[in-house]
């Protein structure tokens, strides 16, 4: 099935909804049924609950068909500090690797994105041959950072 990707944005945060991997499971429309309406047009009422509602929620599709972005602040607040609550912990380990626990988005430097789920272990030390992911060499090089 050819990928078919729509948005739908209130300024603030703006939902991508893939219609290729949505399965109609109707995680999102019982769970926000004022701003997720199936049936109707536009289907994403994006204006209909808070942002921070609409991310939890859309955080629970199981296909990761629906997805959310932070949209980027006008050039006049471009050095505002955004913080976004998703869920998710970053913890940097003693010695070794970055741990990222959720569900994230990772795009690669081709622009090529893939979802993650769990914990995903990111390489620190510059040893891995498995980069961005660590794969152990930490511990054969000393890092210490």
């Amino acid at each position: 099935m050819k990928e078919s990707k729509k948005e739908y944005s209130n300024g603030e945060i703006t939902v991508v909804y893939r219609t290729d991997l949505c399965i109609h499971s109707e995680v999102c429309s019982k769970g926000l049924p004022d701003v997720f309406q199936p049936g109707s047009q536009p289907w994403v009422k994006i204006n209909a609950a808070t942002n921070e509602e609409i991310m939890q929620q859309v955080q629970k599709c199981p296909t990761k068909a629906l997805s959310f972005y932070v949209n980027m602040p006008e050039e006049e607040n471009k050095n505002e500090v955004m913080a976004l609550e998703s869920g998710l912990k970053v913890q940097v380990l003693s010695k070794g690797p970055l741990l990222v626990e959720g569900i994230i988005t990772l795009v690669d430097v081709t622009g090529k994105r893939e979802v993650k789920m769990g914990e995903t272990y990111f390489c620190r030390c510059g040893g891995s041959s498995n980069k961005p992911f660590c794969d152990g060499t930490h511990n054969k090089n000393g890092f210490e950072g």
